[in-house]
């Protein structure tokens, strides 16, 4: 791959990323104005969105030969095992975090919650690992130095997208930001090493659903975030901080190779 390839592939897929996310948000937002709050509604658009994202990024996969790398194809699964920390840590976090789930909440509202998740699953996993991670590596090369300083990129990355929405104040976005990018960190050490993605989506999704399960049905306007106090922020990291760790044990414990 030459250079000029490699940047124009990562310019057009970084700038397709963030107008889509941009203009998702304003969508929202002229939802909101326009009086329309409604938890499905609002979800839906999300779900919409984040498909749109999976066809740009599996062809930005497929265009630039990363199927292998992005493990979608040619591979198998191997160290399984090592997927069971960030499923019990992270969703278990979520699950001691979580405001009282409403029991009244509709089976509709589940099942959007549950493709909306899934949505977020597939399409961050295929965007971030799949592709920009992916595609770093490939040029780059395939050295234990080369895959460890693409995985912190596409992490950082991964983090420093989530300021998009910024409505939790300074210190709330702070933490969000290191938050994310502990998990990308984890999650992209994770597939170089067990070599497969679908996994990673699974668990993502899994994540996101119990994340987010006590929001389920509530109007949008309910449902945004008041700014998070500097105490909270620091709660967050040092929670998210043993992903950071768990992920640095990973690219220290297994050896980072690509197969080819």
């Amino acid at each position: 791959m030459n250079t000029k390839h490699f940047w124009n592939q990562l310019t057009l897929f970084i700038v397709g990323l963030l107008l889509l996310l941009v203009v998702r948000e304003y969508f929202s937002l002229q939802l909101i104005k326009n009086g329309i709050e409604s938890y499905r509604i609002h979800t839906l658009v999300g779900i919409s969105a984040n498909i749109l994202l999976i066809g740009i990024s599996y062809f930005f996969i497929k265009k630039n030969g990363l199927l292998h790398i992005a493990g979608l194809k040619g591979t198998k699964l191997k160290k399984w095992h090592l997927l069971i920390f960030p499923l019990i840590y992270v969703a278990g976090l979520n699950v001691l975090t979580m405001d009282d789930v409403n029991t009244d909440v509709l089976l509709p509202n589940i099942l959007i919650l549950l493709l909306y998740s899934l949505s977020v699953g597939i399409s961050e996993e295929l965007s971030i690992r799949g592709f920009l991670q992916s595609h770093v590596i490939h040029y780059f090369g395939k050295t234990e130095k080369n895959i460890r300083l693409s995985v912190f990129a596409a992490a950082l990355f991964f983090g420093i997208i989530h300021l998009i929405n910024f409505d939790k104040g300074i210190y709330g976005e702070v933490s969000q930001v290191l938050f994310a990018t502990f998990i990308g960190v984890m999650f992209g050490f994770l597939l170089v090493v067990t070599k497969r993605i679908y996994p990673l989506i699974i668990v993502h999704a899994i994540i996101d659903f119990v994340a987010d399960l006590d929001s389920a049905g509530i109007p949008i306007k309910e449902k945004i975030s008041m700014a998070t106090s500097i105490d909270n922020a620091f709660y967050i990291v040092v929670l998210a901080l043993p992903c950071l760790l768990y992920g640095i044990y990973l690219m220290k414990k297994h050896p980072l190779v690509i197969e080819k």
